[in-house]
């Protein structure tokens, strides 16, 4: 309670992230937080499982910018798209000292350019989406899934881009990474040319179809392409197999819901 009280002070006071990404709260972590130093060096690992050095990488609902914090270990320059404000004004503050690599993108991501309702659990909140339906199911089984009531207060017009016009305006990247809360198949959409790596999330049952989607989605961009699945930073498949083989794994091993799919493409 107490620590809560803190922390509303010095997020009114506009002092929270700077002192959260400060080189002080640093020391304090590597003293007395060791779990999410743990945390970040096991996701730099996860990906360096898999990845090789990169020059660009998009982090594609970036959030509060932990993913990124582990790309910067991999590549040259990472553009963060992130439409929530609070996430924005957290992500300039965590990389002020790397504002040349770090490049943020004050837009959502969809499959056409211009405006979008961003439904709102709260400013900051991973929960946030695009997705209508992302909504309806969270506020439905949230208490059940995710061992807390979900519901969404408010929504935002955000604008928004699409993967092909951030290629125009940055290069092709080495590596996509989306984590749009159900609007992945919409994403997808919007890139028409195939890139070395990506990885979308998927919710099974519930997305069965926008999870096909998405695999029509690489199939136009590369019908050789390639497939792993990930929990918990951890590649679940022994070898990468082909959409045949990533639906047959699936169909065999269906307990799996929440699951994260790498793509590996023949460029």
């Amino acid at each position: 309670m107490i620590r809560t009280s803190i922390k509303d002070f010095l997020q009114k006071q506009g002092l929270y992230y700077p002192l959260k990404y400060s080189r002080l709260f640093a020391i304090y972590q590597s003293l007395f937080k060791r779990t999410e130093i743990k945390h970040h060096h096991r996701e730099v690992l996860f990906y360096q499982s898999f990845l090789p050095p990169c020059k660009i990488i998009f982090d594609v609902g970036a959030n509060d910018g932990h993913k990124t914090a582990a790309f910067l270990t991999l590549a040259e320059k990472v553009i963060c798209c992130e439409p929530d404000k609070e996430n924005q004004s957290l992500l300039r503050i965590r990389f002020r000292n790397q504002h040349k690599r770090v490049i943020i993108e004050r837009k959502a991501l969809s499959d056409e350019e211009g405006y979008a309702n961003l439904y709102i659990h709260h400013p900051g909140s991973a929960f946030n989406t695009l997705s209508s339906k992302w909504t309806k199911l969270l506020e439905n089984e949230g208490q059940q899934r995710w061992h807390e009531p979900i519901h969404f207060k408010t929504h935002e017009n955000v604008p928004t881009t699409t993967l092909d016009e951030l290629i125009k305006k940055y290069g092709r990247p080495d590596f996509i990474k989306l984590d749009v809360e159900g609007f992945e198949h919409r994403v997808l959409k919007g890139l028409s040319q195939p890139v070395p790596y990506l990885s979308f999330e998927s919710l099974l049952p519930e997305y069965k179809d926008e999870f096909q989607n998405c695999l029509e989605a690489i199939d136009r961009l590369d019908r050789q392409a390639q497939f792993n699945l990930a929990e918990k930073e951890e590649l679940i498949l022994p070898a990468w197999v082909n959409r045949s083989g990533l639906e047959n794994w699936l169909n065999v091993n269906n307990s799996t819901q929440a699951f994260e799919v790498i793509v590996k493409m023949s460029i």
